[in-house]
């Protein structure tokens, strides 16, 4: 058994992780990574090596795979790529684990003959702003007096106030001379960059007697975060030095009610849950087990964590058995707790749907529209998808228009609005729902990759290509490469549509991809065997997408072959009701659901 830093045990004969005595269960390709980086803990392992240890031959798109598992570990590990404890980045080099911090640097007095000084003696200097925009001088000087403030409120520090060191704003050089001008110990510099709605902040604590740095740091938020983002900053540079500088130093102590923790944590994960990006479900999972920990007591925070669940497996950043069972014992938490809570029934109806148990399902979601007919208080998604799958697609429609009558701004409902009516054949209407949501989220990854497949089936190549690059760009690669294999498979360009499937077949030994995505593009470059291959493989893996097959317009050529309609009868589902293609249908309104 290896212990490693973080509280963290690994077996590597049995392939185990624990991390403060809970199990971990990693896919088998995080779990190498981890062995890779426990072999050399404080030490750097290149990106090459990681690609060496995880990749047997030349992987095309290796680098966006390396930092989509360091990304995961980090998740399965709860840990934070802007402050992290456990696995550091070090740009144009690769990855460590971090060792535990070293004991508090002592510094001695400016004057080495003279007596040493009863507090360490701490200058912070004005930030500076960097975003070359004068007019965002005032974020800078804000957070340089949140700062001071927080270091000021440590009785172990003698703190400079700011008029005397105001008149240092624009210095970038000669910070020890300075540091001996203020008669000070340590010179903390920071700076401040904001650009495309993110603010950067960096800052680093130097030893005026030593001349080395002692810390260094980087924060990152967004916009819409910025008064709170300024103060966790402030508390968290406050914390790190005092740290670092008082030897007997230890953490104020504040009483805040778990209760109130909770809370501020559920609301947190509905923001970041809302931005319905792969970083915003880690984000609200995080958040969601810290408001369960926290008040073991709250229904809301079991469900907003079983609908993370159930998103995170959906999308292929869990492994999906484990993601449902996650998600199943959340949601069925929440309903023992609180049986009117009309999220906690979706949840669980969705854990049902993906198992294919549609008639319970059915039942749950029935349950969580007469608690709640709107579906205001959980994620309408999977309502939707559940929809499509067992009723007439009319029906569907009319129901999401019934839904978003009631909430004409959710850029969830818009986007499913889309989503079903490419699965109906109107594709202009599909086309036009998801243009609305790019409007208005411009970097939606998931409404980009359904615009391009609704692209793709007005024969518009060029631009569903176009949509899948601007997702690349984004950083999110699985989504969009699985609709620009499908695009050039239609187009007939099979060197480029074989090499997208070489990526994913490799991918497809992690679990983190899909075989029904590997089965769609088959059956784009009329491969029929290889499509059917791959969707006995969705169907033994439990593939949430299967429940996708009964209409998607990929698998069109697909359905005359009995065993199509033997899959479908396998998962329960009957056959598309309907020709391909269809008229537009008026909104109206679905009162009912039975089993």
């Amino acid at each position: 058994m290896q212990i490693l830093p973080g509280g963290i045990r690994l077996n590597r004969r049995a392939g185990e992780v624990y991390r403060n005595g809970l199990k971990i269960t990693l896919p088998e390709q995080l779990f190498r990574l981890l062995v890779l980086l426990g072999e050399h803990p404080g030490e750097v392992v290149t990106r090459e090596e990681i690609r060496k240890a995880l990749w047997s031959d030349t992987f095309v798109n290796y680098d966006d795979s390396i930092n989509s598992a360091i990304r995961r570990l980090r998740n399965y590990l709860e840990d934070e790529v802007d402050s992290p404890r456990l696995v550091e980045t070090l740009p144009g080099h690769g990855y460590r684990f971090i060792l535990p911090a070293s004991p508090p640097h002592v510094i001695p007095a400016i004057h080495e003959n003279g007596p040493l000084p009863m507090k360490p003696r701490l200058a912070a200097l004005p930030f500076e702003n960097l975003s070359g925009n004068p007019a965002e001088d005032y974020l800078a000087d804000s957070l340089t007096d949140a700062v001071i403030t927080e270091l000021a409120k440590i009785p172990a520090l003698d703190v400079k106030p700011r008029c005397l060191v105001r008149r240092y704003k624009q210095l970038r050089h000669g910070l020890t001379a300075t540091g001996r001008k203020l008669k000070v110990d340590a010179v903390l510099q920071g700076s401040l960059v904001h650009c495309n709605g993110r603010l950067r902040v960096t800052a680093q604590l130097l030893s005026v007697t030593k001349e080395k740095h002692l810390w260094a740091e980087s924060y990152n938020c967004f916009t819409s975060d910025i008064l709170d983002f300024q103060m966790d900053v402030a508390e968290s540079i406050a914390r790190q030095i005092a740290s670092r500088l008082v030897v007997s130093w230890k953490p104020r102590s504040a009483y805040i009610s778990p209760v109130r923790i909770a809370q501020d944590a559920h609301l947190k994960a509905h923001h970041s849950f809302e931005s319905f990006t792969n970083d915003g479900f880690w984000k609200a999972r995080q958040y969601w087990k810290l408001a369960v920990r926290e008040d073991p007591s709250y229904p809301q925070a079991y469900a907003g964590l079983a609908e993370s669940y159930n998103m995170l497996g959906m999308t292929g950043l869990l492994d999906t058995t484990d993601a449902f069972e996650e998600a199943r014992g959340a949601a069925s938490r929440a309903v023992e707790m609180d049986e009117s809570l009309a999220e906690a029934h979706s949840a669980l109806a969705h854990t049902y749907a993906v198992e294919w148990n549609w008639a319970a399902a059915g039942m749950e979601f029935g349950q969580a529209l007469q608690l709640d007919p709107n579906l205001t208080a959980g994620n309408p998604c999977h309502y939707i998808e559940f929809l499509m799958a067992v009723r007439e697609p009319r029906q569907t429609t009319m129901e999401i228009e019934r839904l978003r009558a009631a909430r004409p701004f959710s850029a969830f409902l818009g986007l499913m609005l889309g989503w079903a009516y490419y699965g109906i054949g109107d594709y202009d209407r599909a086309i036009q729902e998801h243009q609305k949501v790019i409007k208005n989220h411009p970097k939606h990854t998931l409404s980009h990759v359904l615009l391009a497949l609704d692209y793709s089936q007005k024969k518009r190549y060029k631009a569903a290509e176009e949509e899948c690059r601007k997702v690349l760009s984004f950083g999110k690669t699985r989504l969009a490469m699985n609709a620009l294999g499908y695009v050039y498979a239609i187009t007939g360009d099979k060197g480029k549509a074989k090499e997208i499937l070489n990526q994913l077949k490799r991918l497809l030994r992690t679990s983190f991809a899909s075989p029904y995505a590997l089965a769609a593009i088959y059956a784009g470059l009329e491969e029929k065997e290889a499509a059917f291959d791959f969707l006995e493989r969705a169907y033994e893996r439990h593939d949430p997408e299967l429940i996708w097959m009964r209409w998607d317009p990929q698998l069109s050529n697909l359905r005359p072959d009995s065993r199509f309609r033997n899959l479908l009868n396998r998962i329960g589902l009957q056959p598309f009701p309907i020709p391909p293609r269809i008229k537009r249908h008026p909104a109206g309104e679905l009162r009912m659901l039975s089993a």
